[in-house]
């Protein structure tokens, strides 16, 4: 007998294992590409960063010298400037006391002359002082003596 032989279209169907594995392979490979991009992403991140920080110490680090170096030269402005305020006090006060002593000369010859004049007559008031003294000296022996006898004592 004669088979009939059908012409049914066989389709060639994977087996479940390999569809799996397949897949797997696939999402294994955008993984890993994709884990590669990131890895990328983030060393450019951190490159970045790196970047940034130095940058930012290095203007850290010349700010100050900058600062130090302003603050220096405002200080030795300042310092010449202080030293010219002195010189011109200093000069100031020669120049007043010099003044002041010529204008006390002559009062200082002044008053020389008067006590040149003074000494004389001082030592006049002394001697006339003395003699005084001396004369005035028996009367108050006599007045102590009346003053002990008014008393009673002797």
């Amino acid at each position: 007998m004669a088979t009939k032989k059908s012409n049914s279209k066989k389709t060639v169907e994977e087996p479940i294992l390999e569809k799996i594995a397949g897949k797997l392979g696939r999402i294994t490979g955008e993984i890993i590409v994709a884990k590669d991009h990131f890895v990328d992403m983030a060393g450019g991140a951190i490159e970045t960063v790196k970047e940034k920080i130095q940058v930012i110490t290095k203007k850290a680090e010349t700010a100050p010298g900058k600062v130090v170096k302003a603050a220096k030269k405002v200080e030795k402005t300042a310092e010449k400037k202080v030293a010219a305020a002195k010189k011109a006090i200093k000069k100031a006060v020669k120049s007043t006391v010099k003044k002041a002593a010529k204008k006390a000369a002559p009062a200082k010859k002044a008053v020389k002359k008067a006590i040149k004049k003074v000494a004389p007559a001082k030592k006049a008031v002394k001697a006339t002082v003395k003699k005084a003294v001396k004369k005035a000296a028996p009367a108050k022996k006599a007045i102590k003596k009346a003053v002990k006898k008014v008393s009673g004592k002797k």
